[in-house]
Parts: C-alpha cells; sequence; structure tokens
C-alpha cells in the first residue's frame, strides 16, 4: 500500500478509496442463481444426446420450465421476455432408402465412368475439329432440364444456321398445334386442306401420311407413285405440303405462324424460318434455340411456363405406322422424328439435318432425362468423315447421358462443364 506524512511528519498508510466504499450488492440473490442453474442443466438435457435425455421430448421440458414475473437481472435493468413455446416435436426420420455395400460401389465406378466419358467427349470433339473432319462443332447436353456439359469448337451457342431437314420436327411441331386447336384432322384426307395431289387409283392420302412419310411420295417428288399407308418413304415432298396445311389452316404464313407457335412462346431469339424452302427444311437456328426446343419435347410440351404441346400430343407422336407390327425392338420414322423403342417404351427419339456446310441433331433420351444437341459445320454433304463424326459424337453422349441419369447425379448441384477450344489456325 503507498504511503504518506501526516502534519508532524509522521508516516500514515494511504487508504484506499475502494475501502471506504459501501458492500457491493450481489448481482443474482441465491434463489435466482437457483433458477438459472437450473435452467442451464434443463438445457443441456435437452441439447446433449444423452441416453437420459431421449425420454423426453422438447414439449415436455418446455412444459415443466416455470418462467418467474419478477425480472432475473434486476441490477442490469435488462428486460428478458421468457422464450416462445412450441407444441411442435423435434423428429428426424432416416432415408428410406439404404444402398447396400455393392450399390455404393456401384455408384462410384459409374460416377467415375461418367467422368471419364465427359472427358472422351470433349477430346473427341476438339481432335475431330483440329483433325479437320469438320471445320467448327458445339455439342449441349441437357439433364434434367439443367445444362450437364457445352462444349464449342469455333461454334458459339448463339450463332445461327440453317439446320435443313431438323426443320421437319418444326414443322410436324406446329401441326400438332393445329391439331389441338381443332383446325386440323391427322385422319382427314388433305385434300381437306387444300393439297389436292391425291390420285384416285391410289386413295385419299391423309395428313397423318404425310407426317409418317408413307404417302406414296417418292424423295424428290411432290406426286404420289403408289397407294398410301402401306410403306415408308423419305421425301421432302411430305412436309412441303404440310407447310401448306398449316397456311391454309391457321390462315398465316408458314414463317409467321412457326414464329407465334414456337418461336416466340420458347424465347427462340436466334430462330427463323425462311420464306422460300418450307417444310421440309429452311429454319435456321442456334444450338442455345434447339436445347430450348428438345428440352420442351422432353418436358411434354412445356417449358418454363410456355405450354406448345400438351403431353398426349408428344405421345401421338412417337406413334408408329399402322402397318407396322409391334416388336419388342423397333426403328422407325413416326411423326416428324425417328423413334427407337424398346419393349414398348421410347428410348429415344431424335431428327437431324444435313446439308453442304451445316449438320444438326437433336436427340431426346426420356428414360435418362437428357436431351444431346450438335451443331457442325462439314464442307460437304457427302463427307464419309462427317457420317464417322456424327456416330461417334452420338454414341460417347448416349453413354455419358445414360451414366449420368442411372448414377442419380443431381445436375441442379452441378456446374456445366464448358469447353471452347481454339482452332489450330486461331492466334493465341
Amino acid at each position: 500500500m503507498p504511503l504518506m506524512m501526516d502534519a508532524k511528519g509522521n508516516r500514515v498508510a494511504r487508504q484506499s478509496p475502494y475501502e471506504s466504499a459501501p458492500p457491493r450488492k450481489p448481482l443474482l440473490n441465491p434463489e435466482q442463481k437457483k433458477k438459472i442453474a437450473h435452467r442451464v442443466a434443463l438445457a443441456l438435457l435437452l441439447i446433449v444426446p444423452l441416453p437420459m435425455a431421449s425420454v423426453f421430448s422438447y414439449k415436455e421440458a418446455s412444459d415443466s420450465l416455470q418462467f418467474p414475473e419478477d425480472n432475473l437481472f434486476p441490477d442490469v435493468g435488462l428486460e428478458v421476455a421468457p422464450p416462445a413455446r412450441t407444441d411442435r416435436a423435434i423428429s428426424y426420420e432416416p432415408p428410406r432408402v439404404r444402398l447396400t455395400q455393392g450399390q455404393r460401389e456401384a455408384r462410384i465406378q459409374r460416377s467415375t465412368a461418367a467422368l471419364r466419358a465427359e472427358q472422351d467427349l470433349m477430346g473427341y470433339v476438339k481432335s475431330a475439329v483440329s483433325d479437320q473432319i469438320v471445320p467448327s462443332a458445339a455439342v449441349e447436353i441437357y439433364l434434367e432440364q439443367q445444362p450437364a456439359v457445352k462444349i464449342y469448337q469455333g461454334l458459339e451457342s448463339h450463332r445461327s444456321q440453317p439446320i435443313a431437314s431438323l426443320t421437319k420436327s418444326f414443322t410436324a411441331v406446329a401441326v400438332m398445334t393445329l391439331v389441338e386447336d381443332g383446325l386440323i384432322n391427322l385422319d382427314a384426307p388433305i385434300s381437306r386442306y387444300g393439297v389436292h395431289v391425291s390420285r384416285p387409283e391410289f386413295g385419299q392420302i391423309t395428313v397423318r401420311d404425310l407426317m409418317l412419310h408413307t404417302s406414296g411420295i417418292s424423295y424428290g417428288s411432290t406426286l404420289p407413285s403408289y397407294a398410301p399407308g402401306i410403306r415408308h418413304q423419305y421425301s421432302n415432298g411430305n412436309y412441303a405440303h404440310l407447310a401448306t396445311i398449316i397456311e391454309n389452316a391457321s390462315r398465316m404464313t408458314y414463317q409467321d405462324y412457326l414464329e407465334q407457335a414456337i418461336f416466340e412462346p420458347l424465347a427462340m431469339r436466334d430462330s427463323s424460318a425462311s420464306p422460300g424452302i418450307k417444310g421440309s427444311s429452311g429454319i435456321a437456328s442456334s444450338i442455345h434455340d434447339l436445347g430450348r426446343f428438345g428440352r420442351m419435347l422432353l418436358n411434354g410440351g412445356h417449358l418454363d411456363g410456355a405450354q406448345i404441346l400438351r403431353p398426349e400430343s408428344i405421345q401421338e407422336m412417337m406413334q408408329p405406322p399402322a402397318f407396322m407390327p409391334v416388336t419388342e425392338h423397333m426403328e422407325y420414322y413416326a411423326h416428324g422424328f425417328r423413334v427407337e423403342a424398346h419393349h414398348g417404351r421410347v428410348k429415344t427419339f431424335f431428327h437431324s439435318g444435313l446439308w453442304n456446310g451445316t449438320f444438326s441433331e437433336i436427340c431426346v433420351y426420356p428414360e435418362d432425362r437428357s436431351v444431346v444437341i450438335q451443331l457442325a459445320n462439314p464442307v460437304s454433304y457427302h463427307s464419309e468423315a462427317l457420317g464417322g463424326y456424327r456416330y461417334r459424337v452420338t454414341v460417347l453422349s448416349a453413354r455419358y447421358v445414360d451414366l449420368l441419369a442411372r448414377n442419380s447425379l443431381a445436375p441442379s448441384a452441378m456446374q456445366p462443364v464448358t469447353a471452347r477450344f481454339k482452332n489450330n489456325s486461331d492466334q493465341p
């Protein structure tokens, strides 16, 4: 303790100012301390998963608490309101599906295989362009309506180009919208809609015959050369007549009706129909827009609030010609799409377009919940290398989506893999 001198020079001890202060009032009295200790102990009992705590529910513990009217901290002056009560019990229900060790290992293997398939696809597209198999290419894959892979090799997402015969799928969808509106009957003769090409000796051609390519109109012609409904023969003339039927039924031009019925509702801003060639080809689009069209088909006819077709119409479009026997494995041209069906279920439906300088394809895999879109710029329509490229990309894409879908990977939790490669001629 510091010392100081009095008036006579005697040393006296200096008194601390705290020694003369009145005794400090305790913050909590014994009763309040007891209540707080009780609450802390009960809180620990509710939080810590001890065996004893498991016999209590939250409601029982809450009801056992007594909230006094007096303030727990009178000296501090805080108004502490009692916690709100709840009658809802906290419970946890474990997952109903439990994987065995073998199933877990198989899922890991499929996941690893899917990553390898993804790398194989990206690597092949890059090498195909660098080897000049195709000067430029783009591939997009969607799973559960979400992008899984995007590959751009000299083509960008919104770059528009002719899609050639893939136009037929758009024409078929446009016809089905008019069927839903009651303006077209698929089994009515085409003469009802102003198309007079049927020959009396062959019988009446129906709208369905045109869609299925079973009208008897040969490739390169617009007139029938045999009776309708007996066999399939792919012909651009069928879909040229369908464009005329669309115009007569809707009282609009073919290109205006596609804009109103498909392009605008689906926000396909990169797409347009040429006023020249109609029905069989003539549409230009981008891989972005084709992806929206394909996802609409996968989703039962609607996308992002836009209803283009009812699911029943999509189902009708998948049906084979009446003369074709139903077998376990079927491949046929349906209403605007080629279809592969196994055991009565559609495995995939697709259409492609090919001409000098352009290749396009949409493949929809309903069971795998996925869509694969391809665009490329081949040098020649007759390029054998293009056929190999198309086949290889289709196989690699199908393998990838099959592995990804069976592994139940959630695409919403994944970032789409986007790859952009430079051509050999590009400057870094």
